[in-house]
């Protein structure tokens, strides 16, 4: 007798363990589609003692080595379910009942899924990107009024982790919300505070998933590297010979640890901001990007069009909002070469103190070979140090006040 009720015992106290586990839900969790933006918020949350952890939809979740990274299925489920079921199942769940804010950043519609939340949970969009992305062609002027209602709305925190969506969400909507912008704080400690110590002379091409774009040298690697190996020799120095970061390093090779061996990036930007290349300037990688006059055409994902929504949608689009009223001297869906050198002053390269640009190839090899590398990555690494501390304030000073 007494064998089987110690075992009852065991099952009861493991039964126990299990509904007491779920009761370590976080008071805040993290759910949007994008493992980047996840990351480093969970990891800046918790560096600031906030009971934080992360519900990803996004399919790279294999690049969260945190175990505060995780699916589940109520957060992947909310777009689908209807309000009402939404609530019964977060009543269902004990673990739930922690919960007190619900943080999301890309795509920013994914907000609408967690506003059928409870309205006890208070909701956070640290929009990742524009607002106007993943969303229908016929509700783009509905959503850009629904978010100058959510403003107002004290459920709500609303913020942009990148000056140019600051700017963007601005314009559509004539509201200037907080600035979260991003810090990678979920890269290793000695990543981020290190010395400069490359491990080779291989300059990388990035961004990390970048295969083939060279802006500057007619998309030409060969080019590119017997004009390095040239001014080498006419100067002197060993030369540098530069790679696209997936060749060197395929499939999910490209760790951060990988391409901190690296003397510097070369990057070529496709986007107002991407949390790749943050993460590599955030490393304090030199970071040697092109001019702006050679940016102009060179970028694919700096408009709605023709990647996110067809030319009609987008006309409907401005049709509501003429640059008269905005404030603005160009819209941001404006292809013309005027409007791209407006917008490219609040692109993240333009917004960081330590990008090397560079406008011919004398000049960017000139830069490369002939700057105090292990000067910069310092100037690099302070200027970094200051925005970590000074955005670990600003969340901690946020937080409370959704209390």
């Amino acid at each position: 007798m007494a064998k089987p009720l110690r075992m009852l015992g065991l099952r009861l106290a493991e039964a126990w363990r299990r509904w007491r586990g779920r009761e370590t839900t976080p008071t805040l969790i993290v759910s949007d589609m994008h493992i980047g933006t996840t990351m480093w918020q969970t990891a800046l949350l918790r560096s600031i003692g906030v009971d934080a952890e992360a519900r990803t939809l996004s399919k790279h979740a294999q690049y969260a080595s945190s175990k505060t990274v995780t699916s589940d299925a109520f957060f992947l489920n909310l777009a689908e379910w209807s309000e009402a079921q939404v609530r019964e199942e977060f009543a269902r769940q004990p673990g739930l009942r922690k919960l007190r804010q619900a943080l999301c950043s890309f795509p920013p519609s994914r907000l609408e899924a967690l506003t059928k939340l409870p309205t006890s949970v208070k909701l956070i969009l640290n929009i990742g990107h524009r607002i106007h992305i993943s969303v229908a062609a016929d509700r783009l002027e509905e959503v850009t009024r629904h978010l100058r209602v959510l403003a107002a709305d004290p459920r709500y925190v609303l913020a942009t982790m990148s000056e140019y969506d600051f700017h963007y969400t601005k314009y559509y909507t004539g509201v200037e919300l907080r600035r979260l912008p991003v810090v990678c704080v979920h890269l290793a400690p000695e990543l981020l505070a290190g010395p400069y110590a490359p491990a080779n002379r291989i300059v990388l091409i990035g961004p990390s998933h970048n295969l083939d774009t060279i802006i500057g040298f007619a998309n030409n690697l060969a080019a590119l590297n017997q004009q390095s190996a040239a001014y080498a020799a006419r100067h002197g120095f060993e030369p540098y010979t530069f790679e696209f970061i997936k060749k060197i390093y395929p499939g999910n090779t490209a760790s951060p640890e990988n391409l901190a061996r690296h003397p510097a990036v070369l990057m070529n930007p496709y986007s107002a901001f991407s949390i790749s290349m943050v993460e590599l300037y955030q490393m304090n990688l030199p970071f040697f990007v092109p001019s702006d006059e050679l940016l102009v055409d060179q970028m694919g994902d700096v408009r709605l069009h023709p990647i996110y929504q067809s030319q009609e949608a987008v006309d409907e689009l401005e049709r509501h909002h003429p640059v008269a009223s905005t404030g603005y001297s160009h819209s941001p869906n404006d292809p013309s070469p005027e409007a791209q050198r407006a917008w490219l002053k609040y692109m993240y390269f333009n917004q960081v103190e330590n990008a090397q640009r560079w406008s011919t190839p004398e000049e960017l090899f000139g830069k490369l070979y002939r700057t105090d590398l292990v000067a910069l990555h310092d100037r690099m690494k302070t200027e970094n140090q200051r925005l970590f501390a000074e955005q670990a304030e600003a969340w901690a000073r946020l937080l409370p006040s959704l209390a």
